[in-house]
């Protein structure tokens, strides 16, 4: 049981940091980190259709019909997409990191209630970072800022304070864990 939880913890401190990590970029370089991230998102997809549509060149001497072209057409055009426009990939990414911030702060709330159950001291602090994590999220998917360049830092600042809360809850946890281990 122990080495479960110390890999569950350690794996939840290399994506805390993780978190953090790119939320520093994006709020640093907020326009030019996500040009670089979708250029090779999009190079990446694009390629991929490539290799389908030079696969089905290969093979259709054997009768392979045109319809399996279809998939790396759509890649191909993904990728261009992708490519060319990365304001509308922020705000497929506005909903995904608001759902992403607002499944944390339920698993933060979480974290705090089983604290409280334990008659933790200070457990309110982590029911404040969870509020604030749930808070952060609906502001994400709100967009009330309206530049391209606010929603990416808004990000950006969401993904440090929810990387830096969970560093903060897993501490705690630890601790709560181990002082509830010398009681048994």
């Amino acid at each position: 049981m122990k080495t479960i939880l110390h890999e569950q913890r350690r794996s939840s401190i290399i994506v805390a940091v993780a978190t953090v990590v790119l939320g520093l970029v994006l709020l640093c370089w907020p326009d030019r980190s996500v040009q670089i991230l979708c250029m090779l998102l999009g190079a990446a997809i694009f390629v991929t259709g490539i290799i389908y549509f030079l696969g089905w060149l290969a093979r259709r001497q054997e009768g392979l019909p045109a319809f399996f072209l279809l998939p790396g057409v759509i890649l191909c055009a993904l990728g261009v997409w992708l490519m060319t426009s990365p304001a509308s990939v922020v705000l497929l990414v506005q909903y995904i990191f608001g759902a992403i911030l607002l499944f944390h702060g339920v698993l933060d709330l979480q974290a705090a209630f089983a604290l409280m159950r334990r008659r933790w001291e200070r457990w309110w602090l982590d029911l404040i970072l969870g509020v604030l994590t749930l808070a952060w999220g609906l502001l994400i998917l709100l967009r009330p800022l309206g530049t391209f360049s606010a929603l990416v830092m808004l990000i950006g600042a969401g993904l440090v304070f929810d990387g830096v809360s969970d560093l903060v809850l897993i501490r705690r946890l630890s601790r709560a864990f181990r002082e509830w281990e010398e009681q048994q």
